[in-house]
């Protein structure tokens, strides 16, 4: 992992640019969330975080080259604004919903994170104390946008009235990323703050009247989710397709029809993935005075060193052995 720190930053900075080679880290730097990312796709993670903390608003500037799978908690009293910068080229889901370049996501607090995205994507998050985000919609008059809006997570907006949001999201990214240290004038901040919230809840507001339409699940998401879910109870044991459809009471086509449409891959090429990045983690926290790497391998379900071995560099560009020796 590299860090580099805006020049004029300090201990408390509300400010800070990070660049790193490995996703736990990168995941770990996003302080308002706890969650965990999972590399989905083979080759050397990297990755950038942009962080600003303007007290009741904060944005999160996040891009890596890799295919993700992104899950963890929110805070109770943060509300999630996501964008994706990157346009349409690459697909990003939430909850299984597909999000496009003129959606927000991610906005229900009581919801866990539930992200997939594919390779070189560009999100920008904007974090909101509720209570802030509350009193001021009450304050500008817009009285629907309590609990029973936010739980639908997701919106869509016509493009014209979704261009100053989406520009704003855009200023912002650009500030992060070339003048961070703009960023920390005390009047910049002010003026983003008293900008950026009412902009917010107007295009909310544009959005709820002009009644677009929802923002839909993908039709096979909640039985790949059970799935998911089946295979974490079978880590360090076999598993098979036909034990996993029978569990499921669904036919192989449909099961592999839903990994295609939500991970670009088949179940089993998924659950193996998800295997290899358990190994890989559990890896990076163990001795290597002390820990064999096979007996990690072992407890994920791989018993074959030479196969083992290929597919973990194949996967993260290096042997699961110089894994085991870098401080991270």
């Amino acid at each position: 992992m590299t860090l580099t720190v805006d020049p004029n930053s300090h201990a408390n900075s509300q400010v800070v640019t990070r660049q790193f080679d490995d996703i736990d880290a990168c995941a770990q730097a996003i302080k308002q969330l706890k969650i965990t990312g999972t590399q989905l796709t083979s080759g050397q993670f990297v990755g950038r975080v942009n962080f600003a903390d303007l007290g009741s608003l904060k944005f999160t500037d996040v891009t890596y080259n890799q295919a993700v799978r992104i899950k963890g908690l929110k805070s109770p009293h943060l509300l999630g604004f996501g964008l994706p910068l990157q346009g349409d080229r690459t697909q990003v889901l939430s909850h299984g919903c597909p999000i496009r370049k003129h959606d927000l996501f991610g906005f229900d607090p009581t919801r866990e994170n539930d992200i997939t995205t594919g390779k070189n994507a560009h999100l920008v998050l904007a974090n909101v104390d509720l209570t802030v985000f509350q009193s001021l919609a009450e304050q500008m008059g817009y009285h629907d946008l309590g609990q029973m809006f936010l739980r639908q997570n997701s919106l869509h907006f016509h493009p014209a009235s979704f261009r100053h949001l989406r520009a704003y999201y855009q200023q912002i990214s650009q500030m992060l990323i070339a003048q961070p240290s703009l960023l920390m004038e005390s009047q910049a901040q002010s003026h983003i703050v008293e900008n950026f919230l009412p902009l917010l809840i107007d295009t909310l507001g544009a959005g709820i009247r002009q009644k677009k339409p929802i923002v839909k699940t993908l039709r096979r998401y909640p039985i790949v989710k059970k799935a998911e879910e089946i295979a974490q109870s079978y880590i360090d044991k076999p598993l098979t397709l036909k034990q996993l459809c029978d569990a499921l009471e669904t036919s192989s086509s449909a099961l592999t029809y839903g990994f295609q449409d939500i991970f670009g891959m088949s179940p089993m090429a998924y659950i193996k993935i998800q295997r290899l990045n358990g190994v890989r983690r559990a890896l990076k926290k163990a001795d290597p005075d002390t820990t064999m790497v096979m007996q990690m391998a072992h407890q994920w379900g791989f018993w074959s060193a030479g196969h083992f071995a290929r597919d973990y560099k194949e996967m993260f560009g290096e042997l699961p052995s110089e894994t085991l020796r870098r401080q991270f």
